[in-house]
């Protein structure tokens, strides 16, 4: 445990902070920088534009419009309103932001200033975890000082919660509401209450925050998976006509395909239960003692049905391309059609504790902070697949019968045809096979596995600043901050996806008739390929509202599970082998690293007037050393052999050594000088300047030990990746310049100047790597290993500009004072030449290009509000361009190619009315329009992806006492 081999810095702590304590001569303090009391969108809006005006770099922020009301019900949600902030989502719900392009693994997001333990693998704070009721503010720092911690190459984000000694008294706020949405046609709720309130002269202070809420969502989905090609004259593939869209003959050339194409329906339900307490003791007006817990769980659990159209292999005709040679149109036979069902979700929680003390001792302020935080989450991934077939062949007949077609007792002959239409943004098929049918359903393969997943860190800092009476220099602040993290991954699996692998034999087959025997016999204890037939009571059709909004002859009906453990006691019972399901630890999947961190820094604040312009700055220096140590197991390929299945192409099998046991130290050391200055003209204008090195961590998950090893694949897909654990940072200079207007009745603009020089990156490549293996099926050829590899590089250049306004409209008459918009744009231009070097040229793959992921050129938000007597109301509009997603796109996606997000854009709406001092309605619509989100490979016609989440509504009530 981190916390207990940590003990041993808290007797040294505690000492230097009853050191200090004990002395009674204290300056006041001045320092209050949350307030809890805001009350509505203006209220709120003008709270942030102080914040932005007066802050010792390029920031901005939002503050809650009172307490327990955030503007929105997730907290990413309220952030994509900042300029430059762009959100991911998870099932339609605000999930992990950019900012200025650089995506959620190049911000530091804080909470109370203090690294919080993560869910998943990665640094990328999840926003889902994090209820908006107990939420006070948020800044979002641009520019970089000294004084804060290092790790971010787009932001440094912190996240405050309320503290009672900022407002005094006794406060409370409850509410409930109820939410609905729409697509899953169910409803959830949402119950939160926030107390505080201060005792013995408002020495000591409480506040209990609590929120649980529960949802069901559902998500409609289309797309395309495995991406492959094949060559226009190989006759082992085509063996009928290829020609293109004007019925011209192709003879040569790469065609790409879709190896799958896939039609889900997911629903999902979630809880999440949240505590905040918080303790204050102000002793004297000099001395505060904070001692936070927050506390998080969550359960996502998400049942996916669906069907998967299996292309890959040979046997295509009638193949009709487009220009840029993606297969629009084709044909197969003897083809089943996958029955998809998912088991997907995680039960995860999140614990943070924090002491912060703060205490004056004549020009001198210090502060100590200890935090711990703590997260498990168990995530799954079973994915269950059946294979649909043909039924209404005569079972009666034998194999030997003269009227007996081959392959009608596993319910596919070559009479059986799969015919595609690829035309539009959702394939479209023509089949014998009766996928909406529970009658057709037989066995296939079946995966289960799950993570665990554990992060644990441990922080200390050690700050302190002087005061100067007189001179530019006004004050100095330097300090000391400590940080050790460990954070591990646990695989666990089944020991097989098709078989017994006590009781299974594999025919040992060496003539034709073998081979008809074996393809037209259904054997036991074995459910891939065998077409064993699954009770039909397993199995119910969908209501036919699949993908509504979307035009098309693509599957809109098809079975879905009604169980998901009958199932699985389906498949035992045909394997005979009632534990197939026990999950056993896969050591070379298995990861642990370590990261520990030491910080020193001092900075300079400057303060000077020349006649009536007022500036004022910091300049400062932070060294910090990273320590990594990276543990797991390697394997190496020991022996390859290939097979020829029917349906399924050339397959090969892989055997690897034994794991061997693999630590990895490293460390390594930066400067990190930072300068920013704000020149105030005295005129409502300002403009601010800042300029800085700094540097991002390599996600943990990328600096592993670990890799996967497949043992079954198809020939040509031998995907691997693996982990580096030599990487070094992301490094970056960055410049901002900034012109800000605020007006006497808090109207604001600005507009900026931003640029980053990236002289160290990391970069997803894929290598293909010759094996050495010739497989002989089919005439194969040599087997090669596509191996995604993590390495560093030289960047690229970022730039941008950033303009924003908000204006209120009180000039105008009577109850037309209310309105008010709020307005910004971010345009960003992305530069990295070093990337295309990195690429596999591919005849008729369209270059990623010199963009970096994850960058947006162009975003914008509109939002329109009214405030006024209690009656509160906005309309807002978040749009961003499309994006790169992936240089290289994973399997389940576009598989190697380029991967893009098309531009979406999204209405959100809110209302709220004071009914009376205590009682507040409330309702918010997400997503009016219904938006879809669209993914693609390397160009827009070949589709990897089509989503819809619906739309969110929620009315609630609110009490303040």
């Amino acid at each position: 445990m981190i916390l207990a081999s940590h003990y041993r810095l808290l007797p040294l702590s505690i000492a230097v902070a009853a050191a200090l304590l004990s002395t009674s001569s204290f300056a006041q303090q001045d320092e209050q920088t949350e307030v809890i009391q805001v009350r509505g969108i203006r209220s709120s809006l003008s709270e942030a534009m102080a914040l932005k005006k007066t802050a010792p770099s390029i920031q901005d922020s939002i503050v809650a419009e009172d307490i327990g009301k955030f503007p929105d019900q997730n907290v990413a949600e309220s952030l994509q309103r900042i300029t430059g902030v762009m959100i991911s989502r998870n099932n339609g719900e605000g999930s992990k932001i950019s900012v200025r392009g650089m995506g959620p693994q190049f911000n530091a997001v804080k909470v109370n200033n203090r690294t919080i333990a993560t869910t998943d693998r990665g640094r990328e704070f999840d926003f889902q975890s994090l209820p908006s009721e107990l939420i006070s503010g948020a800044d979002v720092i641009k520019a970089s000082r000294a004084n804060i911690a290092e790790g971010s190459l787009g932001a440094y984000v912190n996240i405050s919660t309320a503290r009672p000694l900022n407002s005094t008294g006794f406060h409370a706020a409850t509410s409930a509401n109820i939410s609905y949405n729409d697509l899953a046609e169910d409803y959830g709720n949402k119950v939160s209450a926030i107390v505080s309130n201060t005792f013995a002269d408002d020495e000591f202070g409480v506040l209990f925050g609590f929120s649980r809420q529960t949802s069901t969502n559902r998500i409609d989905a289309a797309g395309t998976t495995h991406w492959g090609s094949f060559q226009a004259d190989n006759d082992t593939w085509i063996t009928g006509p290829t020609t293109d869209v004007n019925g011209q003959a192709v003879t040569q050339g790469t065609i790409w395909y879709p190896g799958r194409g896939t039609f889900t329906l997911d629903t999902e339900e979630r809880e999440r239960t949240s505590a905040n307490l918080t303790f204050q003791w102000q002793p004297n007006d000099d001395t505060i003692h904070t001692f936070d817990v927050l506390y998080t769980d969550l359960s996502r659990q998400a049942g996916s049905n669906g069907i998967q159209v299996p292309l890959q292999g040979s046997g295509w005709n009638d193949v009709v391309v487009s220009e840029n040679y993606t297969l629009l149109e084709g044909a197969r036979n003897q083809k089943p059609i996958d029955i998809l069902m998912q088991e997907r979700g995680q039960e995860s929680d999140t614990l943070a504790l924090g002491l912060n003390s703060q205490f004056y001792r004549g020009s001198w302020k210090f502060a100590t902070d200890f935090a711990y935080s703590k997260s498990t989450a168990t995530p799954k991934a079973n994915t269950l697949v059946a294979h649909a077939i043909n039924p209404n062949y005569d079972d009666t007949l034998g194999i030997y019968d003269p009227n007996y077609i081959d392959g009608q007792i596993k319910g596919l002959t070559a009479q059986d045809y799969l015919n595609i239409d690829n035309y539009g943004d959702i394939m479209s098929i023509d089949t014998s096979v009766e996928y909406e049918d529970p009658a057709a359903i037989r066995t296939h393969w079946n995966d289960i596995q799950h993570k665990e997943l554990e992060d644990e860190i441990f922080e200390a800092k050690l700050d302190a600043s002087y005061t100067l009476d007189s001179g530019m220099l006004t004050s100095i602040d330097m300090g000391a901050a400590y940080s050790d993290r460990e954070k591990s991954q646990a695989v666990y699996k089944i020991n097989h996806g098709c078989y017994n692998t006590e009781l299974w034999v594999q025919p040992d087959i060496t003539t034709a008739q073998e081979q008809y025997d074996f393809d037209n016999t259904l054997l036991p204890y074995n459910t891939c390929g065998q077409h064993i037939d699954l009770d039909d009571s397993l199995f119910r059709v969908n209501s036919g509202n699949f993908l509504a909004n979307e035009s098309g002859d693509f599957p809109r009906n098809f079975v879905l599970l009604n169980d998901f453990n009958a199932y699985k006691q389906a498949i035992a019972d045909i394997r005979q082998e009632p534990n197939w399901t026990q999950e056993y630890l896969a050591p070379a999947e298995s990861v642990a690293n370590t990261e520990e961190t030491m910080a020193l820094y001092s900075q300079l604040n400057l303060e000077t007037d020349f006649d009536d312009i007022s500036v004022t700055g910091n300049v400062g220096l932070r060294y910090v050393k990273t320590k990594t140590s990276s543990t797991g197991h390697r394997k190496f390929r020991d022996s390859i052999n290939d097979v020829y299945e029917q349906n399924e192409g050339v397959i090969v099998e892989i055997q690897y050594t034994d794991p061997e046991a693999l630590t990895v130290d490293k460390d390594y050391s930066h400067l990190l000088p930072s300068a920013n200055v704000n020149i105030d003209l005295a005129n409502g204008f300002f403009i601010k300047g800042a300029a800085a090195k700094v540097i991002t961590r390599p996600a943990l998950e990328d600096t592993g030990v670990n890799s996967t090893y497949p043992l079954r694949i198809r020939a040509d897909q031998y995907n691997t990746k693996s982990g580096n654990p030599y990487l070094e940072p992301y490094e970056a200079t960055q410049y901002d310049l900034s012109l800000e207007y605020y007006a006497d009745n808090g109207n604001a603009y600005s507009a900026g100047l931003f640029y980053k020089d990236i002289g160290t990156f990391i970069s997803q490549k894929t290598v293909q790597k010759d094996t050495g293996y010739v497989a002989v099926n089919q005439n194969w050829g040599t087997f090669y290993e596509y191996s995604e590899e993590q390495a560093n590089r030289s960047g690229g250049k970022v730039s941008g500009i950033e303009v924003a306004a908000l204006h209120y409209f009180d000039y105008l008459p009577s109850w037309l004072s209310g309105f008010g918009v709020q307005a910004n744009y971010t345009f960003t231009d992305s530069k990295d030449d070093e990337a295309a070097k990195d690429e596999i040229a591919r005849e008729n793959v369209l270059s990623a290009g010199s963009g970096l992921e994850g960058f947006s050129e162009n975003a914008y938000n509109i939002i329109g509000f009214y405030d006024k007597d209690g009656f509160q109301a906005r309309l807002a509009y978040n749009w961003r361009d499309s994006y790169l997603k992936y240089r290289s796109g994973p399997v389940i996606g576009s598989n190697g190619l380029p991967q893009h997000v098309q531009d979406y854009g999204q209405f959100d709406f809110s209302t709220s009315y004071d009914i009376n001092e205590m009682f507040t309605l409330s309702a918010e619509a997400i997503n009016l329009t219904n938006e879809k989100i669209v993914e693609y490979a390397d160009v827009r016609e070949r589709v990897t992806l089509v989503q819809y989440s619906g739309r969110r509504f929620q009315v609630g009530i609110k009490a303040k006492f």
